[in-house]
């Protein structure tokens, strides 16, 4: 560095840029961790469409399960599992439930890989991560997409009515759980995002010299790890 320019400058610069930056790679991971339990609740909760006030039938559908009242037990029976595609209704619903399921494993995977922060160079774990929660985000996006096109099958008319069809929902409504992975779609974009940003990120500082003239300069961190 120049010796014209205050070098505990540069240092004070760079302790709040490293502050900042691990506040929001924590924030980052927390996030992560906070969805891939949402992304999980989305997979396993059977409530993605489900009877409404005007709905012939009654009862509620997810990927993979279909319940129905029971009205002797007072609670909902359900039908259908991940373990077994043949028990899943139709193929939309077959490949709504492998898209949505691998999207979690993949976010499984990335709250696993924030142990590597500890053991490999932070660029390329955000890389790696930032990978994984792209691809999750796209498989999403095509469960979402295809989840409709599912509606058109006899279990789902007894719930929704004969107007239910593919893209037609007839009278039932929309529940929290498909709502939920629409949402997700977002946040995993922006989690690979900031997990690419924050893998490329370089700090950039204004070094004041003794003569009062500031300057712009690149500041490359050394550092490894997050902490």
């Amino acid at each position: 560095m120049d010796p014209k320019y205050n070098p505990d400058t540069a240092k004070i610069y760079h302790f709040r840029y490293m502050r900042e930056y691990r506040a929001v790679a924590v924030l980052w991971g927390l996030l992560s961790i906070i969805w891939c339990i949402l992304n999980i609740v989305a997979f396993v909760q059977p409530q993605w469409i489900g009877d409404s006030p005007t709905s012939p039938g009654y009862g509620h559908l997810g990927l993979y399960q279909y319940c129905y009242p029971d009205n002797a037990r007072a609670i909902y029976v359900c039908s259908g599992t991940f373990a077994d595609f043949a028990t899943i209704l139709n193929d939309s619903f077959k490949a709504c439930t492998f898209f949505v399921g691998v999207s979690a494993l993949l976010m499984l995977i990335v709250v696993a890989a924030l142990l590597l922060f500890f053991c490999f160079k932070k660029t390329a774990v955000f890389i790696f991560c930032g990978i994984l929660q792209l691809i999750s985000a796209i498989f999403m996006f095509l469960a979402c997409v295809i989840y409709p096109n599912g509606w058109d099958h006899p279990e789902v008319e007894k719930i929704c009515g004969s107007d239910a069809n593919e893209f037609r929902l007839g009278e039932c409504q929309v529940r929290w759980a498909y709502i939920l992975a629409i949402l997700g779609i977002f946040d995993a974009l922006v989690l690979a995002v900031l997990a690419f940003f924050l893998a490329t990120k370089r700090a950039k500082i204004e070094i004041y010299s003794t003569t009062g003239t500031v300057t712009k300069c690149k500041y490359i961190l050394k550092s490894e790890s997050l902490y």
